[in-house]
């Protein structure tokens, strides 16, 4: 469901559960987000995510969350994966991971588990989240635009945040699996 509330329907083009991602497709009018070289992303650096988290309780509408990057590694130094302290939330899982100069640097995939980690340390984690890297979404990408060079779009400068979100509120969708 797109910001103005027009439902699409969704065609999985390709999965990859080892990153859990997959690519989908909407017979839509969109704007592609830009995204740029992770050779670049460092820990401190301020990012925001747009989604639809606890969409029964909080409602439709889109949603801003922000944070910083925490460590370029995941669970277990896992280096497909960054830790964010970006508040993440059931809704927010597959939402694009963006810099303040509008680029998409990864996706949003998880929460540590709070549960599992107060069993094993006896302590509560508070805002530890992980986000894929950009890089390991661009094989389904090459996979379905195999005959379209990817092109990485890399800006100078940052914006304003309200700006960015504005850009790209249109780029996020609401997924529902039926």
């Amino acid at each position: 469901m797109t910001t103005d509330n027009i439902e699409f329907e969704a065609q999985i083009i390709k999965g990859d559960p080892a990153n859990d991602v997959a690519l989908l497709k909407v017979l839509a009018e969109t704007k592609p987000l830009p995204f740029f070289d992770q050779s670049r992303i460092s820990k401190g650096e301020e990012v925001f995510t747009l989604g639809y988290p606890l969409m029964l309780i909080q409602g439709q509408e889109q949603k801003a969350t922000f944070g910083r990057i925490n460590s370029l590694s995941g669970i277990t130094d896992d280096f497909r994966f960054m830790q964010i302290d970006v508040p993440v939330q059931p809704g927010n899982s597959g939402g694009p991971l963006i810099n303040t100069k509008g680029e998409v640097i990864g996706v949003v995939t998880a929460t540590l588990d709070q549960l599992i980690t107060l069993k094993i340390s006896g302590a509560l984690p508070q805002n530890v989240n992980y986000a894929l890297k950009f890089e390991y979404v661009i094989p389904l990408l090459r996979h379905y635009l195999s005959e379209k060079p990817i092109k990485q779009i890399v800006s100078e400068e940052s914006k304003k945040v309200a700006d960015l979100i504005k850009l790209a509120e249109p780029s996020v969708i609401l997924i529902i699996a039926k």
